[in-house]
């Protein structure tokens, strides 16, 4: 395993999405020869010593040998799966990516990684202004604030981190982050790993 400041986090693939956009389980979509959720698990393995599936139907997914968490509370979308997972990690740092999000530019990671001193979060705002909530770092310390945040009603992770101290990394020559929403996204980028 590469030496790099990831060592100490935890690596968290959200893999518990509907996909209603996509039409069909975006985990298993064929990147060569593996399905999306194995790419992202071999890419990350080289710099994570320890890597948690977020996800509701751990047998479908028990072939991998790594550990699936549930959502505490189903049908409450991402942030319920971002709160129980970070929940389940032993690591006070945690490097979260949704499956839907096939690169990952470990330089930028490590970027980012160098602003949790302060923070609870470290987002990124994309070129666009957008910032991308599911590739980024959390503390535990984000646990009680999204929990108040479910409690209330909330199912946005971007106004829950409104009450989280953040730091939003600005991407400037960084690899631009594709999220593979419908069959044209994923047709773009297997034409683009060709």
């Amino acid at each position: 395993m590469k030496q790099s400041p990831c060592n100490s986090c935890t690596a968290i693939i959200l893999a518990g999405g509907s996909a209603k956009r996509m039409g069909e389980d975006k985990r298993f979509l064929k990147v060569g020869n593996e399905n999306l959720l194995e790419r992202q698990v071999r890419i990350l393995k080289k710099y994570f010593e320890k890597i948690i599936i977020s996800a509701n139907d751990p047998d479908k997914l028990a072939y991998l040998k790594l550990p699936v968490v549930k959502d505490e509370h189903l049908g409450k979308g991402p942030l319920e799966g971002l709160t129980s997972v970070l929940a389940a990690s032993d690591s006070e740092y945690n490097f979260v990516v949704a499956v839907d999000i096939p690169s990952i530019d470990i330089g930028l990671v490590e970027k980012m990684r160098s602003h949790l001193d302060h923070v609870s979060a470290v987002i990124p705002i994309c070129v666009d202004g957008r910032i991308e909530p599911l590739f980024a770092f959390y503390s535990k310390n984000c646990i009680p604030i999204f929990r108040a945040a479910l409690d209330k009603g909330e199912l946005a992770i971007h106004r829950a981190l409104e009450k989280c101290p953040v730091y939003h990394f600005p991407m400037q020559g960084e690899t631009p982050l594709t999220n593979l929403n419908r069959p044209k996204d994923y047709q773009a980028f297997i034409k683009d790993t060709q």
